[in-house]
């Protein structure tokens, strides 16, 4: 089952821009808004978008029905997350794009690390974020998703030097300046130094 949704959803993942709704995107965004306003009614209608995209393939969508009986929603969307066909992970690729990623999308770091901070709860949407950053590069993007398959924790490890190097002023950004509207955003998602967890004060 697990070899069959690493191919499956490492396609659909490829074939479909983000905007798109065959894309897992789409539906684990909607997997995650059900989340944040807790709704109980319609519980399918992540499931039924992400399978929507595999429409015609009745093998995956068995895979993915198999998977969420008996491992739920997060489960499901966490082995989906992973998929990277056979793509092979190379964490120090990975730091490039990183690196990139904190000059132009810094957010995409550091709301995935604090949803990373959150515990397992969390693991979905910290990956969800992290790819955000990245979602102009579909290279990039299967490169992270072979990296959480390999190890979820070092790949984290790495967006944490970034994430402090973010609070401490390590990256010449202008959200970190002012320079750009709401530039508070950044600097209250970015976990303290001294606690480690999310400040979201004035500074």
């Amino acid at each position: 089952m697990r070899e069959i949704i690493n191919d499956c959803a490492d396609w659909q993942w490829n074939v479909n821009s983000w905007s798109k709704q065959d894309s897992p995107a789409a539906a684990i965004n909607h997997f995650l808004a059900r989340q944040h306003v807790r709704a109980t009614e319609h519980s399918d209608r992540p499931f039924a978008w992400l399978c929507y995209g595999q429409r015609g393939d009745a093998a995956a969508v068995a895979a993915y029905r198999a998977c969420r009986d008996s491992m739920g929603d997060e489960g499901l969307f966490r082995e989906v997350l992973k998929a990277h066909g056979h793509r092979k992970p190379d964490l120090e690729e990975a730091a490039v794009h990183l690196e990139w990623q904190a000059h132009n999308h810094p957010l995409s770091l550091t709301t995935g690390w604090e949803a990373w901070q959150a515990g397992a709860g969390g693991a979905v949407q910290a990956m969800f974020q992290i790819l955000l950053g990245q979602s102009h590069n579909g290279s990039a993007c299967q490169l992270y998703r072979a990296c959480f398959d390999e190890n979820l924790a070092a790949f984290f490890d790495v967006v944490s030097v970034h994430v402090t190097q973010l609070k401490m002023g390590g990256h010449d950004h202008p959200y970190l300046h002012g320079a750009t509207p709401n530039a508070s955003v950044l600097r209250d998602q970015v976990p303290t130094a001294a606690d480690d967890r999310t400040s979201r004060g004035g500074n």
